[in-house]
């Protein structure tokens, strides 16, 4: 380890499928590795159900972004665990990882597995919604592989599964789950792996997923709108990926356009600033008020270095607590990742 740290690798990724499963081995790495100084990130796969309270302690010295964690859940139909041989709750699982975001300091990963003997897509749309539930960075949906010796593939005949004939085996149908409901679920995961899992979009995601019964219905509703646009047979721009949402919601949720555009904007500027503001979202400060923010402000601030931006809602308190609020306010946007909220011209509040 001290060889990667030394040579600066930017990640390196533990290939134990469950790296926490001898207590004595995983806390002694874990503890040389926070004491390292290095910005090397760490990638372990780890059963968060058997974490014991002396880990959580431990990883909660952990600097932020040290580590990442791959939490294996799969499904939350305990009959399907059962029958892969997974005896493990899942109530034990979300317990564990709510522990580790709370603390705040590392990036966790949850993967579910469509194609597994027994789940349809039923009960798939509820190991999703409750995984979502959860709030993990990342989401990632698999489709089963049945590799050669595996275990799965010696019982794809009872179990009805069919699969791809070339590596990796992909899964093609099972008896509980068709080609066609596999094929929605692809939907799901390009929709969840673009919009979820960048954590580019989480704004607006919090917003119009409301619109929804579940999170699920919110991705294959997506899923389907960018298949009849055909967004799958093209590569879409940057910022398409942003006005998507505004077109979705003139044809499918149809909230207030002007609200929602204001939502977009803040997250297309939390990480596009200097790409310059698309038409489509529009300038939400005149030239004269700016000008004014400017003159009141310049001795403490560079305005090369920032974007001034307003908004029609209370931002700010839609971001804290999810309530939309219509009261103009305005922001400074830093080229360095800075949002600051400009409070009646003088009185400045930085976000943290």
């Amino acid at each position: 380890m001290q060889f990667f740290i030394d040579k600066k690798v930017r990640l390196v990724k533990f290939v134990d499928r469950t790296f926490n499963c001898n207590f004595k081995f995983s806390t002694a790495i874990w503890e040389f590795l926070i004491n390292a100084e290095t910005k090397t990130q760490f990638h372990f796969e780890i059963s968060a159900d058997i974490l014991k309270p002396q880990e959580l302690e431990l990883l909660r010295k952990a600097p932020k972004d040290r580590f990442q964690f791959e939490v294996g859940v799969q499904t939350t139909n305990d009959d399907v665990l059962n029958r892969i041989n997974r005896f493990v709750n899942f109530s034990d699982i979300k317990e564990k990882v709510v522990e580790l975001l709370e603390i705040k300091n590392i990036k966790q990963h949850l993967d579910l597995i469509a194609g597994l003997p027994g789940e349809d897509i039923v009960s798939f749309k509820k190991s999703f919604n409750d995984v979502y539930s959860i709030e993990p960075e990342e989401i990632q949906l698999g489709f089963l592989k049945l590799l050669r010796g595996s275990s799965m593939r010696e019982e794809a005949e009872e179990y009805g599964m069919k699969y791809s004939p070339y590596p990796p085996y992909e899964i093609i149908s099972t008896k509980d789950i068709s080609y066609d409901e596999l094929l929605i679920l692809k939907k799901v995961e390009s929709m969840v792996d673009k919009y979820y899992n960048s954590q580019k979009f989480n704004n607006i995601i919090k917003i119009l997923v409301k619109c929804f019964d579940t999170p699920y219905d919110f991705y294959l509703e997506l899923g389907n709108y960018f298949d009849k646009k055909g967004y799958f047979d093209r590569n879409i721009g940057n910022s398409e990926y942003y006005k998507v949402f505004l077109d979705f919601n003139m044809e499918i949720t149809k909230l207030d356009n002007k609200i929602l555009r204001d939502i977009v904007k803040y997250d297309y500027l939390m990480f596009n600033k200097r790409r310059g503001m698309p038409e489509f979202l529009g300038k939400g400060v005149g030239k004269e008020k700016e000008n004014e923010f400017k003159d009141r402000l310049r001795e403490k601030y560079s305005f090369k270095d920032y974007y001034v931006e307003g908004f029609c809602i209370d931002i700010n308190k839609y971001i804290k607590t999810g309530e939309i609020e219509e009261r103009e306010s305005y922001f400074l946007f830093g080229y360095d990742g800075d949002i600051i909220e400009i409070d009646n011209l003088v009185n400045i509040k930085e976000n943290k």
